[in-house]
């Protein structure tokens, strides 16, 4: 199991330590917040209100044992998201992956130990374009390794099948983290209205129907290989 340690427990940070989390991976996400911590700690493996460029405290929770750290520090906080990043290649992480809001950031922490740096509000925009360009994705978000989580129409040959016989996993390299049925109800006027229920983590047994749209996380290749198009 890989072990994910993601400092800063914002939006972006949040939305991408429980993606990584409900992907399979093993998740320690740091943050001075209280609120933050309390509010996302059933949803990783273990949050800790801390302060993420005290190396210390980053050596006592054993985050040199992380294959990748995310530091989502926020795009204005150039000096936390420097000593964080700093104090992650001095323990020796491989993959330092950084969330930056301007060109000039994203110049400057590569030289202070950034394997990687992202600009999550740029990739969205460039995402939202493809999307509407790929008719199977429904919805799509890039984390900060480089995968996306999308919301798809699945091809025609997994209908009627379950999860597991599609092997999706083993074939196309995609976990599915949730899966959204059509539930459809008349009202008084007589109108058919249609919702989406989406239930978490679904079973290998569950099996996919026309309707359905599927919640993957993986590389954009080999999610619109799985797309439907139609």
């Amino acid at each position: 199991m890989k072990f994910f340690v993601v400092m800063g427990c914002g939006q972006f940070g949040r939305y991408t330590a429980r993606t990584l989390y409900a992907g399979g991976a093993d998740v320690l996400v740091i943050d001075r917040n209280e609120v933050r911590i309390e509010a996302i700690k059933n949803e990783v493996g273990q949050a800790v209100c801390a302060d993420a460029t005290d190396r210390g405290v980053l050596r006592a929770l054993g985050v040199e044992k992380a294959d990748t750290a995310i530091i989502a520090l926020g795009e204005t906080d150039l000096e936390a998201s420097i000593l964080a990043c700093a104090a992650m290649s001095d323990l020796g992480v491989g993959q330092i992956i950084v969330r930056a809001g301007t060109e000039l950031q994203g110049r400057i922490l590569p030289r202070v130990g950034a394997t990687r740096v992202v600009y999550p509000e740029k990739q969205m925009g460039e995402q939202l374009a493809k999307s509407i360009l790929t008719s199977g994705i429904v919805d799509q978000v890039a984390l900060a390794t480089g995968q996306i989580v999308a919301d798809i129409r699945p091809r025609r040959d997994f209908v009627g099948l379950t999860i597991q016989e599609t092997h999706i996993r083993e074939k196309y390299k995609l976990a599915v983290i949730g899966i959204q049925h059509p539930k459809r109800s008349v009202d008084d006027k007589g109108e058919l209205h249609e919702e989406f229920v989406l239930h978490s983590i679904p079973g290998p047994e569950v099996i996919i129907g026309e309707d359905d749209i599927l919640v993957v996380v993986g590389h954009r290749e080999e999610i619109e290989s799985v797309a439907r198009r139609d």
